[in-house]
């Protein structure tokens, strides 16, 4: 899948200075990927703080950043550093050599040049001391329409499919909260095919589908405020409420364990949640719940796998255990499957418990342009009322996904390209 990429040419690293701070923020964002929320000197460091938007390798943004920054800065800086964050979760600082990257760029032998003038660690801690060179405004809209494809396949009533075009916006209060919402209108399907009903002696938590698919043509899929907080150096919180997904409104939190570069994650949720009107508006029906797991996830370390499992409480008030198997390619591409098992018993329906398969592919590994955006499919032979789970559109492993270096040192052959 590997393709040769259209970006932007990397800078100049003996360029002119630019007119300001602003226009470095703004270059560093457009040729390095990199959306600046703050620019600061302490001593003989540069430091960029600000979250990843284009490139997948951080290696890669770092290197470019390198090139735009050492055109900027005096002669007394040494260092560049560069603190990741998403959402305002620090996340990790990558350091860079000034002159081992100055030395890199002009010289055929980059592993020996630059590779030794980095590192990477967790300390995140501000300086008061720091002088600020520049500060993005945190408040930021965006918004994007373009098409989406859902499918099923497999399940008694054959190939189902509902091609739509979905508007999705987000506004930004600050670093650590915004309001997001997504509106679809379907515009050609067949799901005047969906007949299947699942027998089912639980509260129908799912086995509505094909009403709230048939009821309108055009709804609100979610409309919600979500805020994100560190309560320590491996402590992350999340609060959300709002239209939470097609079938649920609600409000609910998640918390989360996860040290750096450590194979094993710990997090937690817990959600109230009323069941939504068939016609995706903002009326509301009379079934509600509470839901909640607790989650560890595992690099196993066994041919790149990740293990997750769950256990707590699902939409239908049955108890049990999701277990998530899945594997990361070269490319990126994430294979994975799941099963659920609770204490429905009987009542679970046909088959016994959920189980299902998905496919995950970076846009990066289809595209010219680099792009940290992903492309999801998922498979299940049944929709069921057991084991039914929230589809929260944020989750708070995924958010501090930057946490694990990765192929991070790997990926330093390939940042000059």
């Amino acid at each position: 899948l590997s393709q040769v990429k259209r970006n932007p040419p990397p800078a100049d690293i003996n360029a002119p200075p630019r007119e300001n701070w602003a226009a470095v923020s703004r270059e560093l964002e457009e040729n390095a990927g990199i959306a600046v929320s703050r620019i600061t000197r302490q001593g003989r460091d540069i430091t960029v703080t600000g979250e990843p938007v284009t490139y997948p390798s951080l290696m890669h943004s770092e290197v470019r950043a390198g090139r735009i920054l050492n055109a900027q800065a005096n002669e007394e800086i040494e260092r560049f550093r560069f603190r990741w964050e998403n959402r305002g979760l620090g996340l990790r600082e990558g350091v860079h050599s000034r002159p081992a990257l100055v030395a890199a760029v002009s010289s055929a032998e980059r592993e020996d040049d630059h590779l030794f003038g980095i590192y990477a660690h967790a300390d995140l801690r501000d300086s008061a001391r720091a002088e600020v060179l520049h500060e993005t405004p945190p408040q930021r809209f965006q918004w994007s329409l373009g098409p989406r494809l859902d499918q099923n396949f497999g399940g008694p009533d054959g190939y189902l499919y509902r091609l739509m075009a979905v508007l999705e916006a987000e506004y930004r209060t600050d670093r650590n909260g915004w309001f997001s919402g997504q509106l679809a209108w379907t515009a050609l399907d067949n799901l005047d095919n969906y007949e299947y009903i699942a027998d089912s002696d639980l509260p129908r938590v799912r086995t509505f589908i094909g009403d709230y698919l048939a009821e309108s043509s055009l709804g609100i899929e979610t409309l919600q405020y979500t805020r994100t907080a560190q309560l320590g150096d491996s402590w992350y919180a999340m609060g959300y409420g709002g239209l939470l997904e097609m079938m649920y409104a609600g409000a609910g939190g998640e918390l989360m364990y996860r040290p750096f570069n450590s194979p094993l994650a710990l997090g937690l949720d817990v959600n109230w949640v009323r069941q939504r009107d068939f016609e995706q508006r903002f009326e509301l029906r009379d079934y509600d719940t509470w839901t909640g797991h607790l989650t560890a996830y595992l690099e196993t370390g066994i041919e790149d796998v990740l293990a997750k499992l769950s256990v707590g409480r699902y939409l239908a008030g049955d108890l049990g255990t999701t277990l998530d198997l899945s594997r990361e390619f070269a490319s990126g591409a994430r294979v994975g499957a799941w099963g659920t098992w609770t204490d429905a018993g009987d009542d679970f329906g046909e088959g016994g418990f959920d189980k299902g398969l998905y496919l995950s592919v970076p846009f990066d590994a289809m595209f010219t342009r680099s792009s940290r955006d992903r492309a999801e499919v998922a498979w299940r032979p049944l929709t069921r009322d057991g084991g039914a789970t929230l589809e929260r559109r944020y989750h708070l492993y995924d958010l501090t996904e930057e946490r694990d270096l990765g192929g991070y040192w790997d990926e330093h052959a390939t940042a000059w390209e």
